[in-house]
């Protein structure tokens, strides 16, 4: 397989290893109810903070337990002005720190060092990917190629979901020989699953629905299903001569009665109606008229149930069209908790499970309209991303329950996107959010706060209030069109009206101020920085990050799991119990500790092994190994990961 090579790479594969682990502190929570300082345990985080650092902080949380991540990383495009700051140890990059990274021709470094950016962030973001997860990453043509053959290193390329295209319905003239009309969606897995007999089973589908009409009868809720025809080939008399059978109904009763009125042999070789079929006049006499299977491409046709089955499930069935041109269709029940009432009428969600689209239309405008109309902002973010399109991405996932991350927040849009999908559809998706910048909280976490709680909003809203062709008949009467654009002008309802040209045609645009308020969605999260560090520069613990989060992370490393156990005074030193192994933490801050005969009294429930922190161990190696007791000294043997 073809790999990547760039200035810089051997030294950032093992970057992630290097970088230090910061605990995260809490600086408040928040809640439809305002800011608080206890943390509202709700798992959604916004963290504030260099997102590489971030990533090994949730480590041992989340380490193989993110669902879905979302990333719109620098496109490097040369106008964005990002900043290399990662602070890898060689004199080669370290001449890196610190400087904006230019265009092409002005820095010829630019890629490479994207490149190192992007490595060690991705090498985490793997290990916090669930086995059944997925990334989704947003890029454009400056760096696809390289970030699709960086993840086929990383993920492996049979890994690889997509891509996805981005039609992004905007597009500007802003190249000299092709215009950029779109973007790409990088999409992988963890891990390729297989079904028997069947090529690569996919980790996303599209999971999406759609809004459906309901109609009530007699306090029971329903919709129509399709006919019960088909009409394809197999769906002629010829073929399926046993389901001919005709259908009398009273229009005054509603009642349906499934009669076999034909010659079932003459049935499978002729297809005249009057030859085969004998009218039951009795029933004709009793106000019943005739529905019989509608015909197929000029073929006498049949219907898809049984006369048993009509007959017994008739109530079932409606009756659709007029005299003469009658049909059945099937009513299928919902239950009423699923029906939701909306001015006067009924309705229900359809859920609809297929492929993902390879080519989705998103406008990047709307992203831009939503952030505007929310933050009342411009300019701050040159394309945030359309709410639709996160939602869609997000939905693919095929569960409610998801932990979403997003480790280059920007303006918030991945959690906005999380909490209104949770809204339509009742889930208990979570979302991680991680910015580097200083308007994590002022922007970022104050967009979500906004969502949560609701907003008043003062915009602008466009209008085409008429539209012409270029054509001679409008150029003859341009005067009338001007006439009317002065019109326009005069109506007060309209801040602004211009005439605009586009593809062969003008319009008369009234743009008008809009104001309202949306209201809230309900939600809460939790809003951190990044903190101390677990060792000191002398590799030494760093006992200001405290005794809990040092536990923390000691049985991380032991067994790459949260620690769910809470500390008592009777274990005080037991971190917990994994795999018929008890892991102990003999510390005190103000004196060393001995392990030794006397001091083993701090193993309180029994395994069949030990592995016991400490900062001296005088017990005999024979001893030890008979009880199958591990040592590990402090600080010394504490794992840098």
């Amino acid at each position: 397989m073809p790999t990547l090579d760039w200035i810089g790479k051997d030294k950032v594969v093992n970057h992630h290893q290097e970088v230090p682990y910061r605990v995260l502190e809490h600086k408040y929570g928040f809640t439809e109810k305002g800011d608080q300082k206890t943390e509202t345990n709700s798992g959604n985080k916004i963290i504030h903070g260099d997102n590489l650092e971030a990533l090994k902080s949730l480590l041992p949380e989340y380490e193989g337990k993110i669902d879905v991540i979302y990333i719109d990383p620098p496109y490097n495009t040369g106008n964005e002005k990002w900043v290399y700051n990662d602070n890898v140890n060689h004199p080669k990059i370290q001449k890196w720190l610190g400087e904006v990274v230019g265009k092409d021709g002005e820095d010829f470094t630019r890629h490479d060092k994207w490149l190192c950016m992007m490595y060690p962030r991705l090498k985490l973001l793997y290990k916090l990917l669930a086995e059944d997860g997925v990334i989704f990453i947003s890029i454009d043509d400056n760096e696809q190629t390289h970030l699709t053959l960086m993840c086929d290193q990383i993920f492996g390329k049979t890994n690889s979901i997509g891509p996805i295209i981005q039609n992004k319905m905007n597009s500007k003239n802003d190249t000299a020989n092709i215009q950029k009309n779109h973007e790409f969606i990088i999409v992988y897995r963890k891990n390729k699953r297989y079904k028997k007999n069947t090529t690569i089973s996919s980790t996303i589908v599209n999971n999406t629905y759609k809004t459906k009409s309901i109609l009530k009868e007699d306090d029971k809720h329903y919709f129509l299903n399709d006919y019960i025809t088909t009409r394809g080939e197999g769906g002629i008399l010829n073929a399926r001569h046993n389901l001919g059978h005709t259908v009398y109904y009273n229009p005054t009763t509603k009642d349906k009665i499934a009669v076999c009125d034909y010659d079932i042999e003459l049935a499978k070789t002729s297809n005249v109606l009057d030859e085969i079929y004998k009218t039951d006049l009795k029933l004709i006499s009793k106000g019943y008229e005739i529905i019989r299977p509608p015909k197929v491409r000029g073929k006498l046709g049949c219907w898809t149930w049984s006369l048993d089955k009509i007959n017994t499930q008739k109530e079932d069935l409606v009756v659709t069209g007029k005299k003469g041109s009658y049909g059945l269709k099937k009513r299928t029940f919902v239950k009423e908790s699923e029906v939701f009432e909306e001015n006067g009428k009924y309705y229900i969600r359809i859920y609809e499970e297929a492929n993902s689209r390879s080519i989705i239309d998103f406008s990047t405008n709307e992203g831009t309209k939503a952030l505007s109309e929310i933050m009342n902002m411009h300019g701050v973010f040159e394309n945030p991303k359309n709410i639709n399109m996160l939602e869609y991405l997000i939905n693919l996932f095929p569960k409610k329950d998801t932990v979403v991350l997003d480790s280059f927040a920007g303006s918030g849009s991945t959690a906005e996107a999380v909490l209104k999908l949770n809204k339509k559809d009742n889930g208990k998706r979570n979302f991680i959010l991680i910015e580097l910048e200083d308007y994590a909280n002022t922007i970022t976490a104050s967009r979500v706060k906004k969502v949560i709680r609701g907003y008043d909003f003062k915009g602008k809203q466009k209008e085409v209030l008429n539209e012409y062709s270029i054509n001679i008949t409008n150029l003859k009467r341009a005067d009338k069109i001007l006439k009317q654009f002065d019109e326009y002008k005069e109506d007060e309802q309209f801040s602004k009206v211009e005439i605009t040209e586009k593809s062969g045609s003008i319009a008369i645009v009234g743009e008008k101020i809009i104001s309202g308020r949306t209201e809230g969605i309900g939600g809460q999260f939790d809003f951190y920085e990044l903190g101390k560090t677990i060792f000191k520069k002398d590799d030494n613990l760093n006992e200001k990050v405290g005794e809990q989060e040092i536990r923390n992370y000691i049985y991380y490393t032991e067994t790459k799991t949260k620690l769910e156990r809470e500390q008592t005074k009777d274990g005080k030193y037991l971190l917990d119990n994994y795999n018929q192994t008890g892991y102990y933490f003999y510390y005190e801050k103000d004196q060393l500790t001995t392990l030794e005969i006397d001091t083993l009294n701090i193993v309180i429930e029994p395994q069949e092994q030990y592995i016991i922190y400490a900062d001296i161990c005088l017990l005999d190696p024979e001893y030890m190994q008979k009880k199958n007791i591990i040592f590990k000294k402090i600080p010394r043997d504490i794992t840098r990961f």
